[in-house]
């Protein structure tokens, strides 16, 4: 085999390599952050990441306001909110501890963060659509 061989095939395996190793840290994806109104935010995560579950959720509070931060989860997205995490009785700065249960790859999933305050919940909020 001549030199210039070998080096085209050292760099196609070299490329390859890459690529296989990119493919894979795409697969575990840190927590998705969604903003609420105002003073804090809520997390997806869809699969594991080192200590964090997946197909959890939680709910993390940055502003001492009065306002905590509630965060809900519809599995299958038909209307009922199946899992929720919420900062209520925690003084900011708070996460919530994660919400987490197997669902079943694929399934689609709509994640809602809103602002709350004793029993009253801010009119606007924020809604991701994601999938298991």
């Amino acid at each position: 085999m001549s030199k210039s061989k070998g080096r085209r095939l050292v760099a196609a395996a070299a490329a390859a390599i890459g690529l296989v190793m990119a493919a894979q840290g795409t697969a575990i994806a840190a927590p998705k952050p969604i903003d609420a109104s105002f003073g804090g935010y809520g997390e997806w995560n869809a699969d594991p990441s080192g200590s964090i579950p997946g197909d959890s959720i939680r709910a993390c509070d940055t502003a001492a306001d009065g306002w905590g931060i509630e965060v809900k989860l519809d599995i299958g997205r038909d209307g009922t909110w199946d899992r929720t995490a919420t900062t209520r009785g925690h003084n900011s700065p708070y996460c919530s501890p994660w919400k987490s249960g197997n669902i079943a790859e694929g399934t689609p999933v709509s994640v809602q963060v809103t602002n709350v305050d004793g029993g009253v919940t801010y009119p606007k909020g924020s809604l991701l659509l994601s999938h298991a």
